[in-house]
């Protein structure tokens, strides 16, 4: 599935505009969001295998436990050009 146009700037932009929250800042998800969109980034096009790699590597890095189901298909969507980090 596409994104429309824009979507990505939208999305920044409401994420700006929300409120500082001390909590929020703590959530895994939101410390690594920025290096799971960098792999997003970098390994755009790159095979599933070695992007699924990649991605684990960071949420494991944090502490965090991965999600293989779900690093899966994300690393299928980068694979095929997209970044659902962006």
């Amino acid at each position: 599935m596409t994104q429309p146009p824009g979507s990505g700037l939208t999305r920044e932009l409401l994420r700006l505009l929300q409120p500082p929250m001390r909590r929020r800042g703590r959530l895994l998800s939101e410390r690594i969001a920025p290096a799971l969109a960098e792999v997003g980034r970098t390994h755009r096009g790159r095979p599933a295998e070695e992007v699924f790699t990649a991605l684990s590597e960071v949420v494991t890095a944090a502490g965090g436990t991965p999600d293989t189901r779900a690093l899966r298909e994300f690393a299928g969507q980068i694979e095929a050009g997209q970044n659902p980090f962006a």
